[in-house]
């Protein structure tokens, strides 16, 4: 369900993606807010946009002759690391590729539901709700022709259970006690506890157990850059930071959603040069950063068009409420109502129609949202937040312009990284305005990866931070387990650094997680959600919008929507 970026990258997998995904999205994907192996094959120069070895560019099909070159859909993105194994990646560009090349049990609808994989007939849940059965198909084969049988997903799920694996998808494994093989055909996961949100952890693809099987686990990870799966491509070279090329398989087993396309290729693109890239042909789509700026230049280009959507995901700041200086929600209020943040959307991304003001930790896209009307805004106002400070016991008793109480000075220290400017832009605002009411800050600038391992990496009482930002991309599902709001999530290594804990936000969280009527399920979110607005141990600084770039001559991809990527539209995009 969850996963950080530096801006918030449109990673929708399991909730236990690991830190590393925001990063490559974020460093790449998002100057728009904040958390971003090879194998052989020629190589092009770092950065090019020149076509790879095996994919034929179609530029020339531009000029509006008939191309008979093979059709290959060029994606224009900067970051992936080529670990084309779903149950090992952890980066949005690397998803994105794994996609293409395995199936998975579950998978989402345009309504953010999850229904039957494309590899399922049908999916049987017990009466205790603890063990789902699931009816594979049975001509479903891997892209070697051999058949995929429940063994396959047997493995692929146990390799998840393995003492020596250390990949992101241990959260998963951690929700099933074992996985049961019925015949060629039936599978069974014995599930630890009953929840409505189990079934977002059937979406990773399935592995060939004679391709993959292994002695040890480097063994397994060694297979990183020759992947076999079900899906509708293959692997057919790779270059790191410079190419992914994928074909057609030619043994897809689902003949009647075959791809007509040939091929597709991710190109190494760096975010300053997407768009120019897709001016002169070199690429057919990229995710420019959300800003007012790009809209514009792609609405200025010929033969190019815009897709944009609110995205299911935010930024956020925050609090280490283990502080002396943050323990107190009125002093959380009182930043909070002392940042403008509606001036910094538009200081920052040119439009408040391109990102929606934060309000809770649930996005504005999900059935759980609780409503604008239910939740506070914090609008800017100083005098509201200098009286919160006074009612803390926050006053300037030395006449130097900050605030004190017990010995201690209102003075905090917030974590900033370069590799996307919104984290300076608010910081700075805040800078700025929390002058006005006696707080002192200090801007601490630390590359995206040292901000992580500080706030994040670090254990609970040694996280050396008072504020960090981030963004966090969300799953269809609300549940906050293991995220940033979540007690339990507070560890070395967890998702929560605020520190914070509330008896009734975590009683919610069980709630949610055990109700599995939807309506009962929603109000029980929408309780924790308003309760989060009010303590905020962590502000949802703005939802984000995303936005697509793509050449005329592509056909399929205007579809794609918050619960809707573009890989899942793939089998009817076509090329002029």
């Amino acid at each position: 369900m969850l996963s950080l970026n530096s801006d918030c990258s449109s990673e929708k997998r399991g909730k236990d993606m690991n830190k590393k995904l925001f990063v490559t999205a974020l460093s790449s994907l998002l100057a728009v807010s904040a958390l971003a192996g090879c194998s052989g094959g020629s190589s092009a120069p770092a950065g090019s946009t020149t076509p790879a070895p095996g994919a034929t560019a179609t530029a020339e099909a531009a000029g509006g002759e008939e191309s008979t070159s093979p059709k290959i859909l060029r994606f224009g993105c900067s970051g992936y690391d080529i670990v084309l194994n779903p149950i090992l990646s952890s980066n949005v560009y690397d998803g994105w590729a794994n996609d293409l090349i395995f199936q998975g049990l579950t998978r989402t609808n345009p309504e953010g539901e999850y229904i039957e994989g494309y590899i399922v007939d049908s999916i049987e849940l017990s009466e205790d709700k603890l063990t789902y059965t699931f009816t594979l198909k049975d001509n479903v084969t891997f892209s070697d022709g051999s058949p995929m049988t429940a063994e396959d997903v047997v493995f692929t799920y146990m390799t998840m259970k393995d003492p020596d694996y250390t990949g992101p998808r241990s959260g998963v494994a951690a929700t099933y006690d074992s996985v049961e093989a019925i015949d060629d055909t039936h599978v069974a996961f014995h599930m630890v506890a009953a929840s409505p949100a189990n079934l977002q952890n059937f979406t990773y693809g399935v592995l060939s157990k004679a391709h993959y099987e292994y002695s040890s686990m480097e063994e397994f990870e060694a297979k990183n850059n020759d992947p076999m799966g079900t899906g509708p491509f293959k692997l057919e070279s790779a270059q790191a930071k410079q190419y992914i090329n994928l074909v057609k398989n030619e043994n897809f087993w689902d003949t009647e959603n075959a791809p007509k396309l040939d091929g597709v290729q991710f190109l190494e693109v760096s975010e300053e040069a997407l768009l120019p890239a897709l001016q002169n042909k070199e690429i057919d789509f990229a995710q420019p950063a959300a800003k007012l700026e790009n809209v514009e230049a792609v609405e200025e280009m010929d033969e190019t068009h815009l897709v944009s959507y609110l995205a299911n995901g935010y930024t956020f700041m925050c609090f280490n409420t283990t502080r002396p200086t943050l323990e107190d929600v009125k002093v959380r209020q009182a930043l909070v109502y002392a940042l403008d943040r509606r001036s910094f959307l538009t200081a920052e991304y040119g439009s408040d129609e391109l990102v929606a003001l934060g309000m809770c930790p649930i996005s504005k896209t999900s059935w759980a949202y609780p409503g604008d009307d239910e939740l506070n805004a914090y609008d800017y106002d100083l005098d509201k937040a200098a009286a919160l400070l006074d009612e803390a016991g926050w006053k300037d008793t030395d006449g130097d312009g900050v605030r004190d109480k017990d010995g201690n000075k209102l003075a905090l220290d917030w974590l900033v990284y370069p590799e996307a400017t919104w984290p300076g832009t608010l910081s700075g605002m805040a800078y700025d305005s929390w002058k006005q009411i006696g707080v002192e800050l200090n801007i601490k600038t630390l590359d995206f990866n040292t901000v992580a391992e500080t706030a994040m990496d670090a254990a609970p009482g040694e996280k050396d931070f008072d504020i960090y930002t981030m963004g966090f991309s969300l799953s269809a599902d609300p549940d906050p387990t293991g995220g940033l709001f979540d007690y339990d999530a507070y560890s070395a290594g967890g998702y929560n650094a605020s520190g914070f804990y509330d008896e009734r936000s975590q009683e919610l969280i069980k709630l949610g997680l055990a109700e599995f009527d939807q309506d009962k399920r929603a109000e029980i979110y929408k309780e924790w959600a308003i309760r989060q607005n009010e303590l905020l141990p962590t502000l949802i600084v703005a939802y984000r919008s995303e936005i697509w770039a793509i050449n005329d001559n592509v056909h399929g991809l205007d579809d794609i929507a918050v619960y809707t990527s573009w890989t899942d539209l793939i089998k009817d995009v076509t090329m002029d």
